[in-house]
């Protein structure tokens, strides 16, 4: 695992554990922005109407994140939450631990550790994937130069993911962003001043 990549869900995830009586269930998905998110959030409260809490934290990147307790006593379960997403470095995430209390008291150290243990059995049970940042660009091209910019594309991890073709190619280009400094100067530097970026 290189340490800058970030990763996200690849597929729904659910992981139940029980701990002094207590039933917690983790539940790991994707969300693309905050409002997925949130519908997330609705979804499983409404499947798990009847629990006796439905802590939560998101990370959709390093600037957009929430995280709840509901309830339970204040950085016992949130926060915990949260931080698994963080140590396992996942964007455009939502994880759910859901509790159904089992009449035994934790204390706020065995809380802590219940919600952080689900947590974290959830995304290690979990699929996830690399997850890629991409930057987008507009070029404009003539036709003949149509296999150079395929052969210049792939090099760099990129592709085109719409064309117009008109008198000349006006093609979107779909890059990584650690990627998209060195497509842009190779593209400039190459068929003669014939491609130009819109």
């Amino acid at each position: 695992m290189n340490e800058s990549d970030n990763f996200t869900v690849a597929a729904p995830t659910r992981h139940e554990t029980r701990i002094k009586r207590s039933i917690f269930i983790g539940s790991l998905s994707g969300a693309k922005d905050r409002d997925a998110a949130e519908a997330q959030l609705d979804v499983i409260r409404r499947e798990f109407y009847n629990a006796t809490h439905n802590c939560f934290g998101y990370r959709i990147d390093e600037d957009i994140y929430r995280y709840s307790d509901d309830g339970e006593p204040n950085g016992t379960a949130g926060k915990p939450i949260f931080s698994m997403l963080e140590k396992y470095r996942l964007e455009q995430s939502v994880l759910v631990v859901t509790r159904f209390y089992g009449g035994i008291k934790l204390g706020t150290g065995g809380l802590l550790r219940a919600y952080s243990q689900c947590a974290e059995e959830t995304i290690q049970k979990g699929k996830i994937k690399k997850f890629v940042h991409y930057h987008f660009f507009q070029i404009h091209y003539p036709y003949n130069l149509t296999r150079q910019i395929h052969y210049i594309l792939g090099k760099h991890q990129a592709e085109i993911t719409n064309s117009d073709f008109e008198t000349e190619v006006t093609s979107e280009i779909k890059v990584p962003e650690r990627n998209a400094p060195q497509l842009k100067e190779e593209l400039e530097n190459s068929g003669s001043g014939q491609i130009k970026r819109k």
